[in-house]
């Protein structure tokens, strides 16, 4: 992939939104994103666990604001979390 452009899946929860991201971003030589494991790492634990602690309300904050500046990426493949 040689442009600034990005490569985005979107679909429901449990879609295969992740493995078929991850396949095609090596078939293109590319970063390959997954808003839901950057959620993860940065807050430091699961999504379900997210939930169950601090609510949906709070992680659906989080996904918005993490897609949102992942999306200014360049180049690069990118799976969004169910709710986007």
């Amino acid at each position: 992939m040689k442009s600034k452009e990005n490569l985005v899946f979107l679909g429901m929860m449990g879609s295969g939104k992740t493995s078929i991201g991850s396949i095609v971003s090596k078939k293109l030589n590319t970063n390959f994103i997954d808003v839901d494991q950057e959620i993860e790492e940065k807050i430091g634990m699961k999504i379900h666990k997210i939930f169950q602690t601090e609510g949906e309300k709070y992680f659906r904050k989080i996904e918005e604001d993490m897609t949102l500046k992942i999306l200014k990426k360049n180049n690069s493949v990118i799976s969004l979390g169910g709710g986007a």
